[in-house]
């Protein structure tokens, strides 16, 4: 297994989590809804108006959250390529086939036990 290539996909993945996360914590989550609407006040605004202000907000946790889970991953997988051990399965033990590294590099499980623990 070629480590140089998985780790340029690692440190691309990286920056790319770490922009992600930058730009959504970059938004105004601190303004009120009028304020991020451009509204002068709360008063007039539709429910609707609120409801999908909330969803975009809530939308936007989300998807900060998920990015800050995929850092974590890849920065764990680096330390892995540091140390020798990356593509080595943390359940199992075996080998990660490489089509399953180039799809998600920064993953710490074989097909077989990522499987295994979706059902649990």
């Amino acid at each position: 297994m070629r480590l140089d290539k998985f780790r340029k996909l690692l440190e691309e993945e990286r920056a790319r989590a770490l922009s992600e996360i930058k730009d959504l914590q970059g938004m105004d989550s601190g303004a009120s809804e009028s304020q991020e609407l451009g509204e002068l006040s709360d008063y007039d605004q539709h429910p609707a108006d609120s409801a999908t202000e909330t969803f975009e907000r809530e939308r936007d946790l989300a998807i900060e959250d998920n990015a800050q889970v995929i850092l974590r991953e890849t920065e764990a997988a680096l330390k892995k390529v540091a140390d020798g051990t990356y593509g080595t399965c943390e359940r199992c033990g075996k080998m990660i086939s490489e089509a399953r590294l180039k799809a998600i590099p920064y993953t710490p499980y074989c097909i077989e036990c990522a499987e295994w623990l979706s059902r649990r």
